[in-house]
């Protein structure tokens, strides 16, 4: 993901405790690998922002996903050093750590960095979420108890789950139920996953209906597909405020 932010290594998270026993690193950031979380990476000294992920946790060393885009692969080579956001259950994860090798097998990239001997996290109430614009309409089909296929458009996207809005025919919202679903994406494609109807609102007109989703057992590719795809809305929604 690229993003242009200033990158603020000194600056500790607001309300953030520091976490400096080894072995509790170690155990986040396995949990973190666990989850899938994407992570949020910048370079210091540099503008721009990548995503990846955490394939595993090795003794002393974090063992961190090719950078997206692939662009920060050479600049990480080249200064060594990595300043890493990310979120687990809902906590915001901080750390610097420095890459120690790089293995390529197979054309897998897979950054071996040390791991961190400091890391800070802070709780956020939720995810960004990144509204769709009313010109995209994006289709979702969600699977009901009864064997039939509801229809439905998308409304907005985080990296936890989505809103979709339908319109008379809606899936049962039952917590803890999980639903077959195709979302697709702005760049055509779909992503096929299971997701949990939490929560719903009519909204006028009085035959639509905005349903929470979220997103259930994602693959470290799903995620990243949907990492991606925030990103694209995101500067989408930045070029077109400039542009107004």
């Amino acid at each position: 993901m690229v993003m242009k932010a200033r990158t603020r290594s000194n600056q500790p998270l607001p309300d953030s405790e520091l976490i400096t026993d080894p072995t509790r690193v170690a155990r986040l950031l396995e949990r973190l690998a666990k989850q899938h979380s994407l992570l949020t990476v910048g370079i210091p000294g540099h503008e721009e922002h990548y995503t990846s992920s955490i394939v595993d946790v090795k003794g002393p060393h974090v063992l961190l996903d090719e950078l997206l885009p692939n662009s920060g692969h050479p600049l990480l080579l080249a200064e060594r050093k990595l300043q890493v956001t990310g979120k687990l259950d809902g906590i915001d994860i901080r750390f610097s750590t420095t890459l120690e090798h790089v293995d390529d097998q197979d054309g897998m990239i897979t950054y071996h960095a040390i791991l961190p001997v400091r890391l800070e996290y802070r709780q956020r109430r939720q995810n960004y979420r990144a509204h769709i614009p009313m010109v995209r309409r994006l289709r979702v089909v969600v699977d009901s108890v009864d064997g039939t296929a509801c229809e439905g458009e998308l409304h907005d996207l985080s990296i936890g789950g989505a809103g979709i809005i339908f319109t008379d025919v809606m899936p049962a919202v039952e917590r803890g139920l999980l639903h077959e679903c195709a979302v697709e994406l702005p760049d055509g494609g779909w992503l096929y996953c299971a997701v949990e109807l939490r929560h719903s609102i009519t909204i006028p007109p009085r035959d639509r209906h905005l349903v929470g989703a979220r997103f259930a057992r994602l693959t470290v590719v799903q995620a990243r597909i949907v990492g991606q795809c925030i990103s694209e809305l995101e500067r989408e929604s930045i070029r077109k405020r400039v542009a107004d």
